[in-house]
């Protein structure tokens, strides 16, 4: 799916990319409709940073490398009770720490704000941290403040280097509108891209995907369809502060600008980022990629003019007022209410039909009692009782969920003492003190 570099064909980006006025928001909403030709018309809602992920060069002190090498192999234990141990609290946060690394990363933690993969510091080619900022969290509080979080945490596991580097940012639009989108043909795309998608899902238009896996990518995709999966509701009353309404499709532009690019582009620090929103929106929808009106006269695709629609996307006011936040973030990650009352009754269900049973307080009363009597019977030979067996289970969903510390609290006293001395002594070491 890999393409070419979206600066080929010796292409180089001359646009200015910091656009005077006020600094862009991170999720402002527009509060303007814009009647495009024809059949074509589209309202924005809401625009910004989608997703963030950013790396720290440095080093894992020793200490911590120590204490997550332990966690993980907890997690990698047979034994419920032992895995749900695998977390460790920092900076207000919670974290899971997977049984796995991923890729070269020796380390993984995660919660609903942050997906933090950690090197074990044997590798000088890799950072300390590559780090993913979570699309709610962005949604609730400017980068600078999301970021600052974060940087507390990775200061804390070791020694940073440099400030946060820029991997990968995603920009994004969301908007309504009456247009079809799947009423053109590929060929109306003028791109850079060397593969476009189309995308169904049982057998109803989904989106586009055009580059994804190069430097640079895009998708224009239902978002409220695919909202149905992710579960991220908490869109729905930021679209609808906006002008949206229940039952309506909701479109998203999105743009994944990789690390390639964005240094092309002169967007290395994080710092760079804010003040070059403006351009890297109108480098992607003026230069990379465009949704033509064909013209069958002409076989020159780069003089056909912008569709409509395109013309709305590539104009979002980045410079605009700022958004309505959230103003507050989970850095949990909670089942949804559909998932508990309505995926979580079938056991329920099924035990009252079983027994004929149409009650609905006998039918908790005796589903309880059966349940006491298996698991008793069943968890005999680990020496397991019914409430033993739950508590495990609620510990096991509390790691992942973020919501329950299980760890002994003397225990993980003990052991953050000593992994702050640890850290204080290699940061001595290490500035030569």
């Amino acid at each position: 799916m890999a393409t070419g570099s979206p600066l080929s064909d010796g292409a180089s980006p001359s646009a200015e990319l910091a656009a005077p006025g006020a600094p862009p928001s991170n999720t402002a909403p527009a509060n303007y409709s814009e009647n495009l030709e024809g059949e074509a018309s589209a309202r924005l809602l809401r625009f910004g940073i989608d997703s963030l992920y950013l790396s720290y060069p440095g080093k894992l002190a020793s200490g911590w490398a120590q204490r997550l090498e332990g966690l993980k192999r907890a997690a990698q234990s047979t034994e419920e009770g032992e895995r749900s141990n695998a977390q460790v609290r920092i900076g207000g946060h919670l974290f899971e720490v997977k049984d796995k690394g991923k890729g070269r990363f020796a380390y993984v933690l995660v919660d609903n704000c942050f997906h933090i993969q950690l090197s074990s510091g044997q590798s000088s080619a890799l950072p300390m941290a590559y780090v993913q900022l979570s699309s709610e969290l962005l949604t609730a509080i400017p980068v600078h403040e999301a970021e600052a979080q974060l940087r507390y945490i990775v200061n804390t596991l070791g020694r940073v280097e440099s400030p946060a580097q820029i991997s990968r940012a995603d920009l994004f639009a969301d908007v309504v509108s009456s247009l079809a989108m799947d009423s053109w043909r590929q060929d109306a795309w003028v791109t850079r891209a060397h593969k476009i998608w189309m995308h169904y899902e049982k057998r109803r238009f989904s989106g586009w995907s055009i580059g994804l896996g190069g430097t640079l990518g895009a998708r224009l995709y239902n978002k409220t369809l695919e909202l149905e999966k992710s579960k991220k509701d908490y869109l729905k009353p930021l679209w609808a502060a906006c002008g949206w309404q229940e039952g309506e499709t909701v479109w998203r532009l999105e743009f994944e600008f990789n690390r390639d690019v964005l240094r092309e582009l002169g967007v290395l620090a994080l710092v760079d980022l804010p003040p070059s929103l403006g351009g890297l929106w109108r480098y992607a929808t003026e230069t990379w990629l465009r949704l033509t009106a064909p013209n069958p006269d002409d076989s020159n695709q780069t003089r056909w003019p912008n569709h409509p629609f395109w013309d709305a996307l590539a104009s979002v006011p980045w410079s605009g007022d700022s958004g309505q936040p959230l103003g507050r973030v989970r850095k949990e990650r909670l089942p949804s209410d559909k998932s508990l009352f309505i995926n979580g009754l079938g056991g329920l269900t099924s035990f009252m039909a079983r027994h004929s049973i149409t009650d609905l307080g006998e039918g908790f009363g005796e589903f309880l009692a059966h349940a006491e009597r298996f698991h008793d019977s069943y968890q005999r030979q680990s020496g397991k009782d019914f409430k033993g067996y739950v508590l495990e289970k609620v510990s096991a969903k509390g790691r992942k969920y973020n919501t329950l510390e299980n760890r002994n609290k003397e225990t993980e006293r003990d052991e953050r003492e000593r992994t702050r001395k640890d850290a204080h002594a290699y940061r001595k070491a290490k500035d030569g003190e």
